[in-house]
């Protein structure tokens, strides 16, 4: 597996196209992003997005490529109108960050940490990394990245289980909404990493192991407003297990954290008295 440098200059490919973009990534799409002239980027490859100029320079974003270069009409609307074609690949990107939040990697901080290295002033996309430099990136963009969601194999639908094979290897995630890694971070950074109904914490419980897991419950579900809003991550958020996150959602109107917790005080004494688990 190798790294790429994808880069982003506003100034040929502007803020309101990227605005889209981002609102695509919320939604869990796959984005096209061009890859310059480098043609040997593999499926599975990951990548980093380097926003270029002097507005806020540095890295927004990161992922992996799920489909190999290909061409299609340049990004260029002139360009493309004398059918002028770049190269691109696919990117599900784990983290983007909006067109008006700063970098999660500032380009001087990327200069002070890689000295000597002219890779953050490349004018080109698809530019290889170091491995070393790619792994301290990825280590740095985690608090950006939200942590994948699942449903257990008896949750999923009949209608979703037909034609499955017993064994078969398939990923389900909870919806189709890509959670934003920044409304994340700041949810966290507000509320903590225990649960908001049980109390329940990871990393106290399980030691390193649970360290910095927790889910991300949205107070209004997503599916309920049918497209990205902006979300206040202090009021809008708040951190759930996965066992209380499956609760809220079970059934056909999610319940409030409020209810949940009246039902965990009115079903869940059975708790204190370990005699009566048998």
């Amino acid at each position: 597996m190798t790294s790429y440098l994808l880069t982003w200059n506003p100034k040929k490919w502007g803020y309101e196209r990227y605005r889209d973009y981002h609102q695509r990534f919320l939604q869990g799409d796959t984005l096209r992003w061009s890859c310059g002239n480098t043609q040997k980027i593999a499926v599975g490859d990951t990548c980093f997005l380097l926003k270029q100029g002097q507005e806020a320079p540095g890295i927004v974003g990161c992922g992996r490529i799920v489909a190999s270069p290909y061409r299609a009409l340049h990004y260029e609307q002139d360009r493309a109108a004398r059918g002028g074609q770049a190269l691109y690949v696919d990117v599900k990107f784990d983290c983007l960050m909006a067109e008006h939040q700063a970098p999660a990697i500032h380009k001087q901080d990327l200069l002070a940490q890689f000295p000597g290295s002219t890779i953050w002033n490349t004018q080109g996309s698809g530019k290889t990394l170091a491995p070393e430099v790619a792994q301290r990136l990825t280590a740095q963009l985690q608090p950006f990245v939200s942590p994948a969601e699942f449903r257990f194999p008896d949750e999923i639908p009949a209608d979703e289980a037909d034609g499955l094979v017993e064994g078969a290897l398939k990923q389900i995630t909870v919806n189709a909404y890509e959670r934003n890694p920044e409304a994340r971070r700041r949810c966290l950074a507000k509320w903590g990493h225990h649960c908001t109904v049980c109390h329940f914490h990871f990393e106290l419980f399980f030691g390193p192991a649970g360290k910095d897991y927790i889910h991300v419950h949205h107070l209004k579900p997503l599916h309920t407003i049918g497209k990205a809003y902006e979300i206040d991550p202090e009021n809008d958020l708040r951190p759930v297990c996965p066992n209380c996150h499956a609760m809220l959602h079970r059934g056909g109107k999610p319940l409030s954290i409020e209810e949940l917790e009246g039902q965990i005080k009115l079903y869940g004494a059975w708790l204190a008295y370990p005699g009566k688990r048998k």
